[in-house]
């Protein structure tokens, strides 16, 4: 009699593991950009922002932190790009951080980029930057406007960090000396400190603060799976005693 030989069942987790050995990662990489206000000297903001993302990598030593922070005279952009839990991580270290030299009145996160292809950036790296201005001032905070005026600002992030990638690969230049010496060409490709500006001050449901993203992660939610309004409650795959006493009578 041949003997049957069970094939090996594959795990959700083993696909997974075997999806990152073929493009060469350790785990699934998100690319998260906000934008936010602050209040002091901007080399603070700076030593502050490096001070985390150093004792954060100092943890991770196998999942490098990438990204580029944008430093404005009253606002900022920083994009990151890492694992989830260091971007976690990463909010709960600047949402705890106490420093009187310099302090960050409102931050919000614009939509994030999960499972990453591909990053933009080989570092972590920092510019200072005077941005453009617009004249006249955004005044609608309708939805439609709201999304257009998000898009814009996400495609200038955007279209300012695949050039900075396209210049290190095509130069082998570092992305430090990449980033010191972007030129005025590019300047109309950062977000204006109005748009940042009009994008804080909108206190609508779509838009959320580095504490609501930290509110979401942290907390678990309570799902009610049989609400009132199913009746009779489904019963293949809840244990119910009373069901079972009458089962044995019978």
């Amino acid at each position: 009699m041949k003997r049957v030989v069970e094939p090996v069942r594959k795990s959700l987790l083993d696909v997974i593991r075997k999806n990152l050995r073929a493009t060469g990662k350790i785990t699934y990489i998100t690319r998260v950009t906000y934008i936010g206000e602050y209040i002091g000297e901007n080399v603070n903001l700076e030593q502050q922002m490096e001070s985390i993302i150093n004792s954060l990598q100092e943890d991770y030593i196998n999942i490098p932190i990438t990204g580029l922070f944008l430093i404005y005279p009253k606002y900022f952009v920083h994009v990151i790009e890492a694992a989830e839990d260091i971007i976690y991580r990463h909010f709960k270290a600047l949402n705890n951080y106490k420093n009187e030299k310099c302090k960050i009145k409102r931050a919000i996160y614009l939509p994030t980029y999960h499972h990453v292809h591909q990053r933009f950036f080989s570092q972590w790296s920092y510019v200072y930057s005077i941005p453009p201005s617009l004249i006249q001032p955004f005044t609608s905070f309708e939805l439609d406007d709201i999304l257009h005026q998000m898009s814009n600002c996400f495609r200038k992030i955007y279209i300012l960090c695949d050039h900075i990638s396209n210049t290190i690969k095509d130069n082998s230049i570092p992305m430090n000396e990449v980033v010191k010496t972007l030129n005025e060409k590019f300047v109309p490709y950062y977000p204006e400190s109005t748009l940042l500006e009009y994008l804080l001050n909108i206190r609508h449901p779509v838009i959320l603060t580095i504490d609501d993203y930290l509110k979401i992660f942290s907390v678990t939610p309570t799902i009610n799976l049989y609400p009132d309004t199913i009746w009779p409650a489904p019963r293949d795959m809840i244990f119910c005693p009373e069901l079972k006493k009458n089962e044995y009578k019978d």
